[in-house]
């Protein structure tokens, strides 16, 4: 457990902290960094539904081709996603660890990160779609590219991307067009798809 903490610590420190040094660095109106990255309450209840919908599909575009893979043995199961917890037991240390895992080190951190600093920043300079664009690929490619870099996974991989790629599309939308620029409902999103995929 104590490695999962160190691990999510680093991610939050690098994920988090490049877009603290850019707001310090290059903002002149200083409204707060968790104003800035999208980190505050949705002022209405609008989302709540759409985010719903998304949930369902980004589970499905996400898991369905794990899954598909999994079973016709094309990747070996757990290679997606090393902690399985329903092979272990729901002890109290492999639920803090699933939690710590899901919320803290993935979706907190790449949400802040790339729907709140890249996604919002590009968004500001070329618009909405061209901002919501380019940080879905750029959040897809890690996604994808670390199976085909390290598996030799081609097909799997390219799936992934785009899979991934959709999901920060979607992602990126329901905060911005539906919950005035919060990104709660992408980190709630997010957040629900690691967990249920650790268990």
């Amino acid at each position: 457990m104590r490695d999962q903490i160190l691990s999510t610590i680093f991610q939050c420190i690098i994920l988090i902290g490049i877009p603290w040094i850019g707001y310090m660095l290059f903002t002149k109106e200083k409204l707060g960094f968790c104003k800035w990255v999208g980190l505050y309450k949705p002022n209405n209840s609008k989302w709540i539904l759409k985010a719903l919908l998304i949930l369902i599909i980004s589970v499905i575009i996400m898991g369905g081709p794990i899954f598909i893979f999994e079973t016709f043995n094309v990747i070996p199961k757990g290679m997606v996603y090393s902690l399985n917890a329903s092979g272990k037991g729901f002890t109290a240390e492999i639920i803090a660890i699933v939690l710590i895992k899901a919320i803290f080190q993935n979706a907190l951190s790449e949400e802040v990160f790339f729907r709140g600093f890249i996604g919002k920043r590009l968004a500001n300079k070329f618009g909405y779609l061209s901002g919501n664009l380019i940080q879905s690929i750029l959040f897809g490619l890690p996604h994808g590219l670390a199976f085909i870099i390290a598996y030799k996974a081609y097909a799997f991989g390219i799936i992934l991307f785009l899979a991934a790629t959709t999901v920060g599309f979607l992602q990126f939308y329901i905060n911005e067009k539906k919950a005035n620029g919060s990104i709660f409902p992408s980190l709630i999103i997010h957040s629900i798809i690691n967990i249920v995929s650790n268990i």
